[in-house]
């Protein structure tokens, strides 16, 4: 994933409790420490973070999982439970850290992981620093000015891929999390006249995980039939036709 600007921010440093092994390191064991530090800048033209969009995530929340050359877990836990140096047999190994999930879609629900392979020899001590980045992607929904101006009421509803809907009310301004692959945005506008009418788009094609998507919605015209929707850099017009949702 290439994103805007490379800008790490080092949550916390934390040792891996010594629950596995309990005697004192020989000279065929090493001890190790672990510290996270998560990507937080996404790719938009604005160039969010995270953090602008939710809290983020402490270290002492991510489940780490360390398993061997083959396969094996040899440690898995939050890293809430770790108090201690760990100590390992030297070998080869990958440390996974996650926080949330992406089948778990909605405000303020980030999910970020991470892997990094590390070799211990007898005697090593080392900090391993897994890098995380977000897996999910985010939604948010704008309005212009001349939209608010002629819609006097509006909302709208997000259904992911995995049929999880996302409410964005009137006065609704924060980005939703989701699985980084399709939804679907329904639109119920009501104009000054009082007329009610609706619309729904989907768009399942180029949603990239860390990906701050914004979908704005613009009055194309005086007469209300259409509006005009942006997304991704593109704009296209979608016609209201006569619906009246209040007959």
């Amino acid at each position: 994933m290439k994103f805007i600007k490379t800008s790490i921010l080092c949550l916390a440093t934390v040792a891996a409790a010594a629950c596995h092994k309990s005697e004192a390191p020989t000279a065929t064991d090493g001890t190790i420490t672990f510290a996270v530090a998560a990507q937080q800048e996404v790719n938009d033209v604005t160039r969010s973070k995270v953090s602008d969009i939710t809290d983020l995530p402490a270290a002492a929340d991510f489940t780490l999982t360390i398993t061997d050359a083959q396969q094996k877990t040899v440690w898995s836990g939050t890293i809430a439970q770790m108090t201690e140096p760990y100590t390992i047999a030297a070998g080869e190994y990958t440390a996974t850290a996650q926080y949330g999930s992406v089948s778990d879609e909605g405000f303020d629900k980030p999910c970020f992981t991470g892997s990094m392979p590390f070799t211990i020899n007898g005697g090593d001590s080392k900090q391993i620093t897994i890098p995380v980045s977000l897996a999910n992607a985010i939604v948010k929904v704008s309005c212009t000015d001349m939209f608010r101006n002629y819609f006097s009421d509006y909302s709208f509803k997000i259904t992911t891929a995995a049929g999880t809907q996302i409410d964005f009310p009137k006065s609704e301004t924060r980005g939703a999390f989701i699985d980084a692959y399709k939804f679907t945005i329904d639109g119920t506008l009501k104009n000054q006249g009082g007329t009610a009418q609706s619309f729904n788009k989907t768009y399942d094609t180029g949603i990239n995980p860390a990906t701050c998507y914004t979908v704005t919605f613009d009055a194309s015209s005086v007469g209300g039939t259409s509006v005009t929707v942006t997304f991704n850099d593109t704009t296209e017009t979608i016609d209201l036709g006569d619906i009246e949702l209040n007959d």
